[in-house]
């Protein structure tokens, strides 16, 4: 997944929405590409691991259907 496209835009959303009791304050753009989406460095823990889990998932689905 690209960062800044519109996957990751809505992978943020759905995070967002998973853990609107927390700190959501946003870096600027241009920290991301550090790994950096969040100003909270234990909410960006929580969404480094949420967009591994994701990549994690994606990648499963596609094994199972290139079979």
């Amino acid at each position: 997944m690209q960062l800044k496209s519109q996957e990751h835009y809505e992978l943020i959303a759905n995070f967002d929405r998973a853990f609107k009791g927390c700190r959501l304050d946003k870096e600027p753009k241009d920290l991301w590409l550090k790994g950096i989406v969040y100003q909270d460095g234990h909410v960006n823990a929580l969404f480094d691991a949420f967009r591994k889990g994701y990549a994690l998932h994606k990648s499963i689905a596609n094994l199972e259907t290139a079979q």
